[in-house]
């Protein structure tokens, strides 16, 4: 439709020039219709010479933010050439792993010869979880906006939507029962401490480098590791049976979820989160001694969320190694096993948290 409208215009102007070398048959009149049939030609060769030249791009003000905050998606266009774009138009998708739903934003902007432009695109997330933001493709037109051309980006970038964090009852402290001797060691005791180097040994598939003894492989001509002291026991597993169904109780389950990590990790209390991964059928256990690897989890509870189970939480709980000793168990549906355990959290009816 632009381009009808485009060449509409074209043709009155050009009638409006021809009306008046007819009537004045003056040698600038002649010129001027001259200027007239050359120019779109001159546009259009300069305009394809010129698009190989003009790069597209897409970033984001903040990678990371809370729900309900705002950010801005950043469009960028780089013209290296001396033909004015006076149209650009920019097709941005963001996505959500967690939400199937799809934003699609299409911008026309203008990019001037030989300059940089960047313009920002207010946005905010109602939802948890990892967006990307895709720039797929960018359309340009000449300046008389007879042709146009398509520009394949495939640029993206990413923003990850923290939960809200939510006060936590502090008897939820002591719900996970006590650990018993075997499994606790005091802060102070000798060897608990993380820093402090427990023995050398032979380096093994799955070490860390920051483990590599360096200066005893050189001289060994063999990679040696350095084993260090065990870390505090654990008080008890949470288990995230990730088993939500709507946007509401997604929200409300991962609110909690960090919630109760960040609480626990700040009170110095090592936990654990175990959930079922559906590519590898096997139980992962997360031990968590920082808010820091709270986040950590979260996030690959986010990449999780792509290969979502419909396996129920008394399924997944009864796979858990080492029986049900100290686990918690946070659920968003019905719990079959409410009989033996204790409900410690409800959240809004939405969320509930059980210890078995």
């Amino acid at each position: 439709m632009k381009t009808v409208f485009a060449y509409i215009r074209y043709g009155i102007f050009l009638t409006l020039v021809l009306l008046l070398y007819f009537f004045n048959n003056h040698t600038a009149f002649l010129m001027m219709l001259i200027a007239t049939l050359a120019a779109p030609v001159i546009s259009i060769v300069l305009f394809y010479v010129s698009s190989p030249k003009i790069t597209f791009g897409v970033d984001t003000r903040s990678d990371i933010l809370y729900r309900d905050e705002k950010t801005s998606v950043c469009l960028t266009a780089q013209n290296n050439s001396w033909y004015p774009i006076s149209h650009a138009f920019f097709w941005i998708v963001i996505s959500n792993d967690l939400n199937p739903n799809t934003i699609e934003h299409c911008y026309d902007l203008y990019v001037a010869p030989k300059e940089s432009m960047r313009f920002e695109i207010p946005v905010g997330f109602s939802d948890c979880g990892n967006y990307p933001v895709r720039l797929s493709k960018v359309k340009i037109r000449d300046l008389f906006g007879f042709v146009s051309k398509t520009v394949l980006v495939s640029k993206a970038s990413e923003i990850v939507v923290f939960p809200l964090e939510i006060q936590i009852d502090e008897t939820l402290e002591g719900a996970g029962g006590t650990p018993n001797e075997d499994t606790v060691y005091e802060r102070n005791a000798k060897g608990s401490d993380p820093s402090e180097i427990f023995e050398i040994r032979e380096y093994r598939m799955g070490d860390r480098p920051q483990q590599i003894h360096w200066k005893l492989s050189a001289k060994q001509q063999d990679l040696m590791a350095k084993e260090f002291s065990d870390v505090i026991g654990e008080s008890f597993e949470i288990f995230l049976c990730n088993d939500y169904t709507d946007n509401h109780q997604m929200n409300a389950y991962y609110d909690l979820m960090y919630s109760i990590g960040r609480h626990l990790a700040s009170k110095g209390i090592f936990f654990s989160y175990s959930f079922y991964s559906e590519q590898d059928e096997v139980i992962q256990k997360v031990s968590v001694n920082s808010e820091e690897k709270v986040a950590e989890v979260l996030l690959m509870m986010y990449y999780l969320q792509k290969q979502k189970s419909n396996r129920t939480a008394f399924q997944l709980i009864s796979s858990v190694p080492g029986g049900l000793g100290h686990i918690m168990v946070l659920t968003s549906q019905p719990f079959p096993l409410k009989e033996q355990a204790r409900q410690i959290i409800n959240l809004n009816n939405l969320v509930r948290l059980w210890a078995l």
